[in-house]
């Protein structure tokens, strides 16, 4: 008999492309959310799905073998959800762009200006393939109660804001966003990984790669290192990213992120402002 398919990735909210470094991360942060001992939002039954979880992923060799099996089974789970919401019919729809709606609504909330959510992370996180969210993503985007963003997500609109609080948001899984960060700002950086597509991470992390690169052959390239820290931050790496910004920092103490700015060329008043605002998260000023 088949055991029940188990997404320890999802369990985990983390990519199956994430390093160790990225899991190791993102546990401590469940952890100690979901610690029993936590009299605020402990549970017993989430600190052993996501212990469990940690376990294997962090196990080189279980790893692998998670991984051999692991896109065959997300497959049938896909399938078979998406039978299901066929065969519910349009209550189903309904439901799933009220999902959706919800988790742009919390993400909203969190970042007013900067509200944006890819296709890749809906779908990690409400279980249904990504070419069926499509559908529902233009439908939504067609009646205007959501937009595109300027990193090629979604944010909901004023108008879907209204059409969510008719019923009120969908929000049996407290597992979509998080809206508040510890004391030690852990949540901002998973956030910050969670607000930019799949295509994008890759694209951010192999312009990291070429950066590794360059700074191998001149330890003191001042460029390579600040976009080092702004794409970690990105990354929601932030031990890496305020690391960078440190090096940034020592080869010149006088670095400003404004001047540096305007040094470069951007699309729009917006990019600029995000690579201000991630820079300084990083630890740049």
């Amino acid at each position: 008999m088949n055991s029940i398919f188990e997404d320890h990735y999802e369990d985990l909210q983390v990519s199956p492309n994430a390093d160790q470094e990225t899991i190791e991360r993102v546990y401590r942060l469940l952890a100690k959310r979901y610690h029993p001992d936590n009299n605020g939002s402990g549970s017993v039954e989430k600190f052993d799905i996501i212990t469990k979880a940690y376990k294997l992923l962090s196990d080189p060799e279980r790893r692998a073998a998670y991984d051999a099996a692991y896109e065959e089974k997300k497959s049938r789970l896909m399938q078979a959800r998406a039978q299901a919401a066929s065969q519910g019919g349009f209550g189903a729809d309904a439901h799933i762009r009220r999902q959706v709606l919800s988790i742009l609504y919390i993400e909203r909330r969190q970042d007013p200006e900067n509200a944006g959510v890819g296709l890749w992370r809906l779908e990690k996180l409400l279980g249904w393939p990504e070419k069926m969210l499509e559908f529902h993503t233009w439908y939504l985007k067609e009646k205007q109660l959501i937009q595109r963003t300027d990193n090629g997500g979604f944010a909901i609109t004023a108008a879907g804001v209204d059409e969510l609080e008719k019923e009120g948001p969908i929000l049996e899984k407290d597992r979509l966003l998080a809206e508040t960060a510890g004391p030690d700002g852990e949540a901002e950086s998973v956030k910050l990984l969670e607000c930019i597509s799949a295509e994008t991470v890759d694209k951010f992390e192999e312009a990291v790669a070429n950066l590794d690169q360059k700074v191998g052959a001149d330890p003191d390239h001042l460029i390579s290192w600040v976009y080092r820290a702004y794409l970690h931050t990105r990354l929601g790496h932030m031990n890496r990213a305020k690391k960078a910004a440190a090096r940034v920092l020592r080869i010149n103490p006088l670095f400003s992120v404004e001047e540096f700015a305007r040094t470069l060329q951007f699309k729009s008043g917006e990019a600029r402002a995000r690579f201000r605002e991630y820079s300084k998260l990083a630890g740049l000023s």
